[in-house]
């Protein structure tokens, strides 16, 4: 309850060094030092990391949290030093709950890392694609038809990329396009389409007006796609080969519906399942779960606001996959839309439904088991024993 030591230190690994060497002086006097820090999203890295190489507890507080305490304390001043305070005496008043706090896990990290790296690529992925949708339309609209219905497949986008003008597939005779586009496909695409694109092209008697301008920004556009696209390859295959040595991944991914880009994002977000005292915080973490609100008589729910955006875009995902491939999940759907639900409202309560599901079975340590509850009725009627009367 007083304050032992003060210290300010830069924001750079110097800095750092220097805030390490200070709780190693605090612990060599016999002092255990647990640690607290505002903020959130990952924006303490690489701090956390250096605590977690020293075997320091360190625990991430969210700023509403720290905003809400220091309302009870009172707000006497607004300074750096008050607000370090407040962190120091917030810990301090949950001493008991911080003694089996889950450790940094670096396989958790890489994943969230990883998972979010792979979602912004995906975002990218979209808004180029819909620009060069865009910039085809104006130029060769053409391209747009049942030869070429997704623009992010290698050959479309390797043919834009290599010819990224009208001019340029022209100036080719049939063999060269055709070996192209059977290079590209690997044999998918051949003479036909080579044939059938020269004919299109042949057939537009127009100049187009600013062709190079047009060229570069598809050249442009392909080069960042292809790139995108490749990264994005990588990543997803490294976060399968992490989830592989990481019990609890295998655990979700028994689930229907659950594939490895999902289940990473979901479970890189959450962390572990020991931060929740039950499946309603941890449905309320990813947004899945109303906030119940009363004033005297009046009573309801709200759509909570601090939660986990990343957190509920992937189990609002896993649910809908979920409805595909999951016989179990699809008649939970369908029930929610017989009682007059609209699609998403039963995707969401899908999703807190799959919550309770998967905190259940990463607390019991026990795979999916879809007719559980089908079985467990089954072995009590073979248990009935008629008594005669």
């Amino acid at each position: 309850g007083t304050r032992v030591e003060e210290l300010s230190f830069s924001n750079h690994h110097s800095g750092y060094e220097q805030f390490l060497d200070k709780l190693g002086n605090l612990e060599e006097k016999g002092i255990t030092v647990t640690l607290g820090a505002e903020g959130h999203a990952g924006n303490l890295s690489p701090l956390d990391q250096y605590l977690n190489e020293e075997n320091f507890q360190f625990v991430s507080i969210h700023p509403l949290k720290v905003r809400r305490y220091k309302d009870i304390l009172g707000q006497p001043q607004k300074t750096d030093n008050y607000d370090a305070y407040v962190i120091a005496d917030f810990l301090r008043s949950r001493e008991d709950q911080l003694k089996n706090r889950p450790r940094f896990d670096p396989t958790i990290q890489e994943v969230k890392k990883l998972s979010r790296t792979y979602k912004d690529l995906e975002e990218q992925l979209n808004r180029y694609t819909n620009q060069l949708d865009e910039v085809l339309t104006e130029y060769f609209p053409e391209f747009l038809n049942d030869d070429f219905p997704d623009l992010t497949t290698k050959t479309a986008l390797r043919l834009l990329n290599e010819y990224s003008s009208l001019t340029e597939i022209e100036e080719l005779d049939v063999d060269e396009l055709s070996d192209f586009l059977r290079s590209a496909s690997r044999g998918h695409y051949g003479e036909n389409l080579a044939s059938r694109l020269l004919e299109t092209i042949g057939s537009i008697k127009r100049s187009p007006l600013a062709e190079e301008a047009y060229r570069l920004k598809i050249k442009t556009l392909t080069d960042l796609l292809l790139r995108v696209k490749k990264h994005s390859k990588e990543i997803k295959k490294r976060v399968s080969r992490l989830l592989e040595g990481w019990e609890d991944a295998q655990i979700v991914l028994s689930l229907d519906g659950a594939g490895d880009t999902l289940v990473g994002r979901f479970l890189g977000e959450v962390e572990t399942i020991d931060r929740f005292d039950g499946s309603d915080p941890l449905g309320l973490y990813c947004g899945a779960s109303p906030l119940p609100y009363s004033s005297g008589k009046y009573s309801t729910d709200r759509t909570p606001q601090r939660v986990n955006k990343r957190a509920k875009d992937a189990i609002m995902q896993i649910a809908r996959c979920s409805v595909l491939h999951n016989p179990e999940s699809k008649r939970y759907y369908d029930k929610k839309r017989d009682e007059g639900k609209s699609h998403w409202h039963a995707i969401k309560c899908l999703a807190r439904q799959l919550i309770r599901v998967i905190y259940a079975m990463l607390r019991d340590r026990t795979y999916y088991q879809p007719n559980k509850n089908e079985n467990h009725n089954e072995e009590q009627k073979k248990e009935v024993v008629a008594v005669p009367a």
